[in-house]
């Protein structure tokens, strides 16, 4: 018997017994009787729960699929938490394991794959049976009302895509290109003070990545770069941290008992709205200022009718109430009629993602690419002749989304930084159960992407050693699988904010690599220490030192 009859067989025999139990002998039972009830009832479900997960730990056996050795407790969770970075040690597992794998967090089962045909597989030909990514430790359920584009599922995730796309063309970067120079010349401007020092330079470039966005979202110009102690990088600063940090109570929970991650969700935004009544919660918690705060700014702007030209507006625009999402099916999922429209609740969740999709992973590749600039000083040069022969030959053009984009040397240079330093693994999860190279992957299984091994695979990137910087490889004569690299994700579901990530680190690189010279790293700064818990990131920051160029 499977755990799905098994688990309607004992429901059904609770519903009978429930149904026929009389209620009047219930209330006549006394203390003692009511605790034996309880506690019997309690043993039940905790025998149920603890077949449940040794049901789970036998997913892998039952698909023919290797797997790491776990703990019946934790799973890995205790050799994921120990390492400082998860996907170091999942490179390690498949080296011995193989390009695919099982893993468990805690007891739910992660299917790791560096199988190229396998990701392409899910990512692209498959893409409406795995319409969803893997849940985050505290995460609503997939029809809450307030889910997001990354966390919604199938055509809720479709007609959300649709109406966001707009922001990210080629026109709204036009029109956003003018805050992100603004926001670039103030870095420019407050590292003045700061040459021929060694600094950790990510400080001064998370403030200028949380600026881009405040005026790019939510057209909010907070005077973050400028002031220390401004409230809205130290209050957003601060929630990243708690949410990068596995030490309170729901991101125990989540990561220990996954099947209550929408529950504690759940109970947090209760907690939130009742405890809010009495007490100031964004000064007690950074998260719910946070959200507190971009909730306000989108109710402001449509009850004073302001009208500006951001993300914030072109959400407000597509607000609407009475409309459904379609049942998702195969049929439907490429032809069928979108409503552009979302819900208030939809916008403001939507609202809150740009800032948490775009604002550590931006400052990171920035950090990173300047770490590079500073250890092949010979990259340096190149980039930087580039750029100035660009600028010097058109005397007319200026620094924006449009002349940046011609920059082919500077573009190969970012591409073999996000595959010197991929931010983290991809996921999907599945949601229609389906059958992938001769593997049956069930419904809800995530499957996690090796991200490091195949960036690092010299079947995918040679003859060049993959471990030598190098970003002629990314040159148009050389052909490789689509999937070989996962920069910005694969397939429909890739990330929505690649070319506005892009022109926003091609814009910052321009105006810094003209004006400043990165000086050589010292020995013990050759390498960067990468600290992971959702993303990679450096774990201090990215030490630089610099000075004004000459030219």
């Amino acid at each position: 018997m499977d755990l799905k009859s098994f688990t309607s067989s004992k429901y059904q025999n609770l519903k009978t017994i429930i149904t026929n139990y009389d209620l009047n002998e219930f209330i006549k039972l006394d203390s003692a009787t009511f605790l034996k009830l309880a506690g019997s009832s309690l043993i039940g479900l905790g025998i149920i729960y603890l077949f449940k997960i040794w049901y789970s730990y036998r997913i892998f056996k039952r698909l023919g699929v290797k797997h790491v050795n776990y703990n019946f407790f934790y799973g890995n969770y205790k050799e994921l938490l120990e390492r400082k970075s998860n996907s170091n040690l999942i490179r390690e597992w498949s080296e011995k394991y193989g390009k695919t794998y099982g893993y468990f967090e805690g007891h739910m089962p992660i299917l790791v794959t560096g199988d190229l045909d396998i990701i392409q597989e899910i990512f692209i030909k498959q893409h409406s049976n795995f319409s969803a990514k893997k849940k985050r430790i505290v995460a609503a359920s997939d029809d809450h009302p307030s889910v997001n584009l990354i966390n919604s599922v199938g055509l809720r995730w479709k007609r959300m895509r649709n109406i966001m796309n707009p922001t990210f063309s080629s026109a709204k970067m036009r029109e956003l290109s003018p805050d992100l120079v603004k926001c670039t010349d103030r870095l420019i401007e407050i590292l003045e003070n700061e040459q021929e020092k060694e600094i950790n330079i990510t400080n001064f470039l998370k403030r200028f990545t949380m600026d881009s966005i405040w005026n790019c979202a939510f057209g909010v110009d907070a005077n973050i770069q400028y002031n220390p102690d401004n409230e809205y990088f130290v209050k957003c600063e601060k929630t990243f941290q708690l949410l990068g940090k596995p030490d309170n109570l729901p991101t125990l929970i989540g990561m220990y008992f996954h099947e209550f991650r929408s529950i504690t969700f759940s109970i947090m935004n209760l907690m939130n709205k009742f405890l809010s009544k009495f007490i100031d919660m964004g000064s007690r918690v950074p998260t719910f200022w946070f959200m507190n705060r971009v909730f306000q700014i989108v109710d402001k702007r449509k009850a004073d009718g302001i009208r500006k030209r951001d993300y914030l507006q072109l959400l407000i625009d597509a607000e609407g109430h009475d409309f459904k999402d379609e049942k998702l099916t195969d049929k439907n999922f490429t032809n069928f009629h979108i409503e552009k429209k979302m819900t208030i609740d939809e916008i403001k969740t939507n609202v809150t993602l740009f800032m948490f999709a775009g604002y550590e992973t931006t400052s990171t590749m920035l950090s990173f690419s300047i770490h590079t600039l500073a250890k092949y000083q010979d990259q340096q040069k190149r980039v930087h002749e580039e750029i100035k022969s660009f600028f010097d030959s058109e005397p007319d053009s200026t620094i924006d989304s449009d002349s940046v984009q011609k920059l082919e040397y500077l573009d190969l240079f970012i591409k073999e930084v996000m595959r010197f330093y991929p931010i983290g693994p991809m996921t999907r999860r599945c949601t229609k159960e389906t059958n992938v190279k001769g593997i049956n992957i069930p419904k809800d299984l995530v499957i996690a992407v090796d991200t490091l091994s195949i960036h690092f695979d010299a079947e995918n990137w040679g003859p060049v050693d993959p471990n030598e910087f190098y970003p002629e490889r990314f040159s148009k004569e050389t052909k490789r699988h689509p999937c070989a690299f996962m920069g910005f994700g694969a397939g429909p579901r890739n990330c929505i904010g690649m070319k506005f990530a892009l022109i926003e680190l091609k814009i910052a690189l321009c105006k810094l690599i003209l004006k400043y010279e990165f000086l050589p790293l010292p020995e013990d700064k050759q390498e960067v220490e990468i600290y992971e818990m959702f993303i990679r990131t450096p774990k201090d920051g990215v030490s630089a030192t610099f000075r004004k160029r000459k030219d």
